[in-house]
């Protein structure tokens, strides 16, 4: 995929990182990266139970699938942020603003398809909640934010 630019159709090479950070409203991407680490120490605090616990309790439960809702709405927020300040291919979907990012260079091909399996699971928690497994979201806080705090990392970047 093309970046975007006028006058450009190739993806920023190493030497043009700086020029690409530059243009990114820093502002607007800090804030939105703070609600998404904010939203990843709320659920880091989840660890501290045990599955059993988790499962049993809904108001438990419940709060971390909002907290996990939130940070996956962070994601594509900074996502379509970066896609539209950037002037690079608008995103038909979810999934589709993870894949512009990864051909763009901003994030790497293992981390997008980590990411777009996190989509997905948005997906379920917002249309599905009714059918949710409670195991799989703890699942989900003890062993994968990794994905979204890597994420998080690769968009901050942008700020320097």
């Amino acid at each position: 995929m093309g970046s975007g630019r006028a006058g450009s159709t190739a993806r920023p090479s190493d030497g043009d990182w700086n020029e690409v950070s530059r243009v990114v409203d820093q502002q607007k991407l800090s804030s939105r990266l703070s609600a998404l680490e904010s939203y990843l120490t709320e659920l880091r605090s989840f660890r501290a139970y045990s599955r059993e616990r988790f499962v049993a309790e809904p108001a438990l439960h419940h709060l971390a699938e909002r907290y996990l809702h939130l940070a996956c709405e962070s994601v594509l927020d900074i996502a379509h942020h970066v896609i539209a300040d950037q002037g690079y291919p608008q995103a038909a979907s979810y999934r589709d603003s993870i894949e512009v990012l990864e051909g763009e260079g901003l994030i790497d091909g293992n981390l997008s398809e980590r990411l777009k399996r996190w989509m997905g699971f948005r997906n379920v928690l917002v249309h599905l909640y009714l059918e949710l497994d409670h195991g799989r979201v703890f699942d989900a806080i003890q062993e994968d934010l990794g994905d979204l705090e890597e994420f998080a990392g690769s968009m901050a970047h942008l700020l320097t």
